[in-house]
């Protein structure tokens, strides 16, 4: 075994909720039929060629991108990180700077868009819906995955200092700890505060 190999990945721990997953895949499929659907209906039932054309390419540019969504949203699914990279949610267990600074703004602007829709024109109110629900959309998303992965350090490397996680990942963990100097002694300084707490709380 090699210092410079790549880590064995936790096999357990997936950054995306089940449920995220599920409505991401569900989402694309439902949109990529429905641009589909446009581009059938531009091809059968429109007879001006400039409509048509638009209804063509409007549903094959937003067909590519549902294609994207769903190919991110699954390889995310099938993604897995190794135990080293698992441990800095331990140590920066924070929310993201993204997050932190652009969810609520762009929340209440998209928020202000949909207030605005009936009554305003469209270089008004789209501005607003559009590119505050996209940014929240991904700095909101950004996050959940954060708390998610998080959540889960927390639990692997708690089993893990209690010798009481499953063997594939605690071999995962031993591999990292081997190719790794540093991550070892942050593994051992973790262990330790843990042993410490238990003596102060009378654990056994």
């Amino acid at each position: 075994m090699k210092k410079n190999e790549a880590p064995i990945p936790v096999r357990s721990v997936c950054i995306l909720p089940r449920w995220m997953m599920l409505t991401a895949v569900g989402g694309c499929v439902a949109l990529l039929l429905l641009c589909l659907g446009f581009v059938v209906y531009g091809i059968g039932w429109v007879d001006d060629q400039g409509r048509r054309w638009g209804a063509i390419g409007g549903g094959l540019g937003g067909a590519i991108g549902c294609l994207g969504g769903l190919f991110g949203a699954l390889n995310d699914w099938r993604r897995r990180l190794p135990a080293s990279w698992l441990f800095t949610y331990l140590r920066h267990d924070h929310p993201l700077p993204f997050y932190r600074r652009v969810f609520w703004p762009a929340a209440v602007a998209c928020g202000i868009g949909l207030c605005l829709l009936p009554w305003c024109g469209r270089f008004v109110w789209q501005p607003f819906l559009h590119v505050g629900g996209m940014l929240a959309f991904m700095s909101g998303s950004m996050e959940l995955i954060r708390r998610h992965t998080a959540k889960q350090a927390r639990a692997l490397f708690a089993l893990y200092a209690d010798g009481a996680l499953a063997a594939d990942d605690a071999a995962a963990i031993d591999d990292a700890r081997r190719k790794d100097a540093a991550f070892d002694a942050e593994v051992q300084a973790f262990q330790a505060l843990g042993e410490r707490l238990r003596q102060l709380t009378g654990e056994p």
